[in-house]
């Protein structure tokens, strides 16, 4: 009797193990098949209270994302460089390289797992936050950052918006009235493409005409402008005028060019015009904002000169508009006039501001 229930209990115990270790190799197979049904792309990291980390990849232009097959080997992209590694799973352990991370969530939208130390306090763990997608990593980084924008024609071509990644370049010089071609950057595009239009622009209404105008065109495959579309205006007297105004930069554009392949590229600018009120003598805020919004604009199409006179504009309504100055000298460095950018440092310096003090002594006490 004794050695049947022995015997009983060993079965027992012999049955509940396979049924663990079916239970763990069941795990390990969902777990290996919801890994291998997507790409993750890398959303972000945090640590354990929910303190979201700084990710210095942030801004850049890369895709970070992890690639799990079947046969137990993985891809890590970051940017242009691509890792490989092996892996092993065992329960809700993940084993990358040898290293052990553990698995807090996996399903079809998300991938939630951290450094497996168990002698660690949870506080020092980072945890790593990947999204679900059927993306490859090229697909991640046009949608992430270039970002097509529509189809416009029955070819399926599409229309990307004018970014960083994908752009034509502009031969219209407003400085110099040539056209030149000397490999652009996108910041040199928009200010040329931008300055051009507005200059092309003014010249055809009356002088001091305000107003706000959002408009949006698209540069072709073969450099000429299509599809100009004024969406919104409150002057609409003179939206011929800013059709014309675009029109002017036909067969000024190199057409867009990404992957080896030519692209036309959608444009949306805002062209806001504001009445020169030279004669001010009382502050007023909404007015010195306009202004100084305006002249930021100006500087960051590298159009200095105009910035620098406007920014004066704010400098004259009020002896408190610090920014101002310290903008303005630095259209004035832009521009190589340092005695002027010294001035306005010597200034601020005198004021007892320590960033003031800090360029000055850099750049002009030689």
């Amino acid at each position: 009797m004794k050695k049947n229930l022995f015997f009983i209990c060993c079965l027992l115990m012999l049955q509940h193990v396979v049924v663990s270790q079916n239970d763990s190799l069941s795990i390990g197979k969902k777990v290996l098949t919801k890994l291998t049904s997507y790409n993750w792309e890398k959303d972000y990291v945090d640590m354990k209270d929910g303190s979201i980390l700084l990710d210095p990849s942030v801004g850049k232009k890369a895709v970070m994302c992890l690639i799990f097959r079947k046969n137990g080997t993985g891809t890590f992209i970051h940017g242009e460089n691509a890792s490989p590694f092996r892996f092993q799973i065992a329960d809700s352990i993940l084993i990358i390289n040898a290293v052990e991370y553990k698995i807090h969530k996996l399903n079809d939208f998300e991938l939630v797992f951290d450094q497996y130390l168990p002698n660690t306090n949870d506080d020092g763990i980072k945890r790593f936050h990947y999204l679900a997608t059927t993306d490859s990593p090229t697909e991640i980084y046009l949608r992430k950052h270039i970002k097509p924008f529509i189809s416009i024609s029955a070819l399926k071509d599409t229309a990307f918006l004018f970014n960083e990644e994908v752009y034509p370049e502009f031969l219209g010089n407003l400085y110099t009235n040539k056209t030149q071609h000397t490999g652009q950057t996108f910041e040199e595009v928009h200010g040329d493409s931008y300055n051009f239009i507005e200059k092309a622009f003014l010249e055809n209404i009356p002088k001091n005409t305000e107003g706000v105008f959002k408009v949006s065109f698209t540069v072709n495959t073969k450099g000429l402008v299509q599809d100009i579309v004024v969406n919104e205006s409150t002057q609409e007297a003179y939206n011929a005028k800013l059709v014309g105004a675009i029109l002017s930069t036909n067969r000024l554009w190199i057409p867009a060019t990404w992957q080896n392949k030519k692209y036309p590229v959608k444009f949306q600018y805002i062209f806001q015009l504001v009445k020169e009120k030279p004669n001010l003598i009382e502050f007023d805020p909404v007015l010195y904002n306009e202004y100084f919004n305006r002249a930021n604009s100006l500087m960051a199409r590298k159009n200095y000169d105009k910035a620098v006179k406007i920014y004066t504009k704010c400098v004259l309504m009020t002896d408190d508009a610090i920014e101002a100055i310290y903008k303005r000298a630095e259209c004035y460095e832009a521009m190589k006039i340092t005695k002027n950018a010294c001035s306005d440092w010597s200034y601020l310096a005198s004021k007892g501001l320590k960033k003031a003090e800090k360029l000055f002594l850099e750049k002009c006490a030689k």
